[in-house]
């Protein structure tokens, strides 16, 4: 034997007994049949359930299965150490997790005398490290903002380690984004199904169907849970309880349910629904290290569905406020076309087609960098004062200079309110394209926004070659608008960065939304639906919105223009013109008007203006007239006295008009448009 018990060595004896009385790892001896010779166990074997000091030779044979066995005899014949685990069920304790160390012994002679082993029992350890793991894959919970989600997050964590059968049932208002009434518990009771946990095994039901509300019967567990804001621990349920009853009955909770915890879901101390994690039969009930746990996963749930909660509330605030500030349809004109694609994604981008003076139509799309109800007021507030900048008839890169500067004003008092160091006013972009069917034009601006697309209708479109100023909300910008050319029959492509973030193969963005359309069939909005669905299959990293444009020549039958002398006399000439030309279009119940109108504005043109001064009258969905000159002074409506011999022409034209104004020529030349309106009779 290589430690034999006569003659022991008075140290190792003393070390010996000292580990045997102060440490709970125990020292078993074998010789070299592996027959247990010597041990010191004492706090190991009273760990283990067992008396101290009765336990015989067999005891440490009845700890080893067969590959413990196995691991000790090659630590004897091999001569090296080795460590392994055991699982021991002692009969009355429930489970043990064991490690030992074995170290082979030699005799005097070097030759293999038999196994040392050290054994500590490292039940707690394990246990603590499994709660560690649950709590480690508890992180994964909150991935989304959708409460449901969350919940079989919830659900899926603990049905993995914790629990046989688990359930989330949250209240019908958290998912509607309102907390229930803090005074009225029990009608706070009907609650939502919205998931279940899947247990390992058939003796024990996985679930339950999902949705429907239901409340839990008004004893027990369940309504201690709701009623206290507290976790319940029942160890050991049974047939004789009554609640577990009525819960089977309703199938709110599982037949054979052994032992239950139930812990109320809260989020800043309001309760938001009920976790309940079920074990059946043939699983070990609930301990309170189980309920710590299940309170620690519940817990981080509760935040997440809490924050979820608020994102829901705000978001269908926003989607509210978004769909007061922007129409349901698009306008169209009498040469333009539009149709409109979009694919939210938490964002407010937004696109307008704006009927202008002279048969114009301003085509329009922005994006705001900000999501929730604060995104959706900034959007408003651009959107409104760019409506209102569009009404004065500036030319794009004027306009879009104008709101540069209103932007920047409203950043600065944002930042002076709210105390920041940076401005509060998000970031947008935003383009402003103005297309004119008297010459196929197109004149835009971009303050940070992607050059749309623009070619033949029917044929492939390419990028318009335009300058793009930085966004706006930055700091004051001045803008410059571009000109290009459109086919007779021409198509734009207005679109948002989010709708090619997904571009197939690496392509550009505009490259992959020209080959998308060019796929495109049918109709205008049939074409922004094959669109979206090709290039933003999922949700893309920001809102995606493509509006479309066919535009159409204005036909020249439409339109009137007369060169004009300076001369007062020609005021008549004009007159007459004009009275000719709306009795070939069968307009004469204008004439009148129109006549008082004309001599007005050519008046002012002869008098105040300079040469060479033109008269324009165009047929549209409205009767639009136009004088212009080259002067750049503009006309002011003036309220005469009852004296005064003149003052009275502007009023009467502001009186007889549906609406009129000034717009004045690109910048780099001189001159300005007088134009003046009347709806035409049905």
């Amino acid at each position: 034997m290589a430690v034999p018990d006569e003659n022991p060595d008075p140290l190792a004896e003393a070390l010996l007994h000292t580990l045997a009385s102060q440490s709970s790892m125990g020292l078993f001896l074998f010789d070299d049949g592996l027959d247990l010779v010597r041990y010191h166990a004492d706090q190991l074997l009273t760990a283990l359930g067992e008396e101290a000091g009765k336990a015989d030779r067999t005891l440490f044979r009845e700890l080893l299965d067969d590959d413990a066995r196995h691991l000790m005899r090659k630590v004897r014949d091999d001569l090296e150490a080795r460590h392994g685990y055991v699982t021991w069920r002692p009969e009355g304790h429930g489970e043990r997790e064991l490690s030992f160390a074995a170290l082979p012994l030699r005799d005097p002679d070097g030759r293999p005398g038999g196994v040392a082993a050290a054994v500590v029992d490292i039940t707690g350890e394990i246990d603590a490290f499994s709660r560690y793991d649950t709590l480690q894959r508890g992180d994964a919970i909150g991935s989304s903002l959708d409460v449901a989600r969350i919940a079989q997050e919830l659900a899926d964590t603990a049905a993995l380690r914790l629990a046989d059968t688990v359930t989330v049932d949250v209240l019908d208002s958290v998912l509607q984004g309102r907390l229930p009434h803090p005074g009225h518990v029990r009608e706070n009771l009907l609650v939502r199904r919205i998931s279940a946990g899947v247990p390992e095994g058939e003796r024990f039901p996985a679930a339950f169907p999902l949705g429907g509300r239901h409340g839990f019967p008004h004893a027990g567990p369940f309504a201690r849970a709701l009623d206290e804001r507290r976790s319940q621990l029942v160890r050991e349920a049974g047939d004789d309880d009554r609640w577990l009853a009525l819960a089977v009955e309703r199938g709110l909770a599982p037949p054979a349910t052994r032992s239950l915890i139930v812990v109320p879901l809260t989020g800043r101390g309001a309760l938001l629904g009920l976790a309940t994690f079920y074990r059946g039969p043939d699983s070990e009930p609930f301990s309170r290290k189980d309920l710590a746990t299940a309170d620690a996963l519940v817990q981080r749930a509760g935040a997440v569905a809490d924050n979820a909660r608020l994102y829901t509330v705000e978001r269908a605030a926003a989607q509210l406020l978004r769909h007061r500030l922007i129409p349901g349809a698009l306008k169209s004109t009498a040469t333009v076309q539009s149709a409109e694609g979009y694919v939210a994604n938490g964002g407010h981008a937004w696109c307008e087609v704006v009927a202008l003076p002279g048969a114009r139509t301003a085509l329009v799309v922005g994006d705001i960098a900000a999501s929730g109800v604060r995104g959706a007021a900034h959007m408003g507030q651009l959107r409104a004062s760019l409506l209102a900048l569009a009404e004065a008839d500036l030319e794009p890169g004027e306009l879009l200079s104008r709101l540069a500067a209103l932007t920047s004003r409203l950043s600065a008092q944002d930042k002076d309110a709210s105390g920041q160091g940076e401005s509060a006013f998000p970031l947008a972009t935003c383009l402003y394209l103005v297309y004119d069917p008297l010459d196929h034009s197109c004149v835009v601006a971009s303050a940070g926004h992607p050059a749309p697309l623009c070619g033949e209708a029917g044929g492939e479109l390419g990028s318009a070659a335009i300058e793009i100023g930085p966004p706006l909300g930055v700091e004051y910008h001045a803008y410059e608008s571009t000109r290009f050319s459109l086919p007779e029959h021409g198509e734009l492509a207005l679109y948002t960065d989010g709708l090619t973030s997904v571009r197939p193969g690496g392509q550009s963005g505009p490259v992959a939304l020209a080959q998308a359309l060019a796929s495109a069939r049918g109709s205008l909005e049939e074409q922004c639906d094959q669109v979206l669905d090709a290039l933003a299959p999922q949700r893309p990293t920001g809102d995606a919105l493509l509006l479309l444009a066919r535009t159409h020549p204005l036909p020249p039958s439409d339109v009137a223009a007369w060169e004009l002398d300076s001369d007062p006399r020609g005021v008549a000439t004009a007159r007459k013109d004009c009275s000719r030309q709306l009795a070939e279009w069968g307009l004469t119940d204008l004439t009148f008007t129109t006549e008082l109108m004309v001599s007005e504005m050519v008046t002012n043109a002869v008098r105040y203006g300079k040469p060479p001064i033109r008269l324009r009258l165009i047929r549209d969905r409205s009767l639009i007239c136009e004088t212009h000159d080259t002067s750049s002074s503009a006309p002011h409506v003036r309220h005469a006295a009852s004296g005064d011999e003149g003052g009275r022409g502007l009023f009467m034209l502001s009186q007889m008009a549906a609406r009129w104004g000034v717009r004045f020529d690109p910048q780099g030349t001189t001159g300005k448009t007088v134009w003046a309106e009347q709806e035409i009779p049905e």
